[in-house]
C-alpha cells in the first residue's frame, strides 16, 4: 500500500505535533481470506494498542439490517468505512480495518488515498492462510454462529480467491495457521514496532514474521 509524495494546497490536512516519545498515526490493512481470523486480529489490536477498529461488516448491518449481502450494499458500507477512517485521520487517530479481505489491490489504494492525506502511515499486514483451513474455520463460526455477515460460507474462500490479487511487497506476512493467541501477538508487535512503541516487540520471533515478497 504505497504512499504518495504528492500534497495539493486544496487538500485539507491536519497537522499532528509528534514528540520523540509519541506513537506515529498509522492505519493497519489486514490482508487475507476469510477465515485467517483478521477480526481476531483486529480486535487484538484494538484492546492491546488502542487503535480504532472500523468494520465494514458492522458499518453494513447498521446500514442495512435487513441486508441481502448485495454488491452494491457491500460497496455503499465499504465507502462508509473510508468515511469513518478519514473523520479518524482529521482527530488524529490510528485505526485498524476490519471487514474486509482486501483482496482487490484497488482497494488499499482507495484507502491510501484518503491516509495520505493526513500524514499516515500505512501498515498492510497479510495473514497468511490455506483456503482448505480458511473453510473448515469458516465452517466452524457457521455452526456455532459466530459472525456477523451471514453471507460468510465456506464456499465465500473460493470466490475471494478468484481475485485475489498478490499482496503488496510492503506487507507484512504472519503465518494464519499459528494459534490465535501467536498470530495476534506478533501482529501486535508489529504494529507496536511501526508506531514506535518498541518495548511492544520484545521476545517476538522474528522467524515468524516476514517481508511479502
Amino acid at each position: 500500500m504505497p504512499m504518495s509524495s504528492e500534497n495539493s494546497a486544496t487538500t485539507p490536512r491536519r497537522e499532528i505535533a509528534q514528540g520523540d516519545d509519541s506513537p506515529k498515526p498509522l492505519v493497519v490493512a489486514l490482508i487475507g481470506l476469510p477465515g485467517a481470523r483478521n477480526s481476531v486480529v483486529a480486535r487484538a489490536l484494538e484492546d492491546q494498542l488502542g487503535l480504532r477498529r472500523v468494520c465494514r461488516d458492522a458499518i453494513r448491518h447498521a446500514m442495512f439490517p435487513k441486508c441481502s449481502y448485495s454488491f452494491a450494499e457491500k460497496r455503499a458500507a465499504f465507502r462508509g468505512m473510508l468515511f469513518a477512517l478519514e473523520i479518524n485521520c482529521m482527530l488524529g487517530e490510528s485505526s485498524v480495518l476490519d471487514g474486509v479481505t482486501f483482496s482487490r489491490r484497488r482497494d488499499l489504494l482507495r484507502v491510501d488515498a484518503v491516509i495520505r492525506r493526513y500524514g499516515f502511515t500505512p501498515v498492510p499486514i497479510y495473514l497468511d492462510c490455506p483456503p482448505d483451513v480458511a473453510r473448515v474455520r469458516i465452517a466452524d463460526d457457521v455452526r456455532n454462529n459466530r459472525h456477523l455477515a451471514r453471507d460468510r460460507t465456506p464456499e465465500a474462500v473460493t470466490d475471494v480467491l478468484l481475485r485475489f490479487d498478490t499482496p503488496p511487497p510492503s506487507a507484512i506476512v504472519i503465518d494464519a495457521t499459528l494459534p490465535a493467541v501467536e498470530v495476534c501477538r506478533l501482529a501486535v508487535a508489529t504494529v507496536a514496532a511501526g508506531c514506535g512503541r518498541a518495548s511492544a516487540i520484545e521476545g517476538v520471533n522474528k522467524h515468524a514474521i516476514g517481508e511479502h515478497g
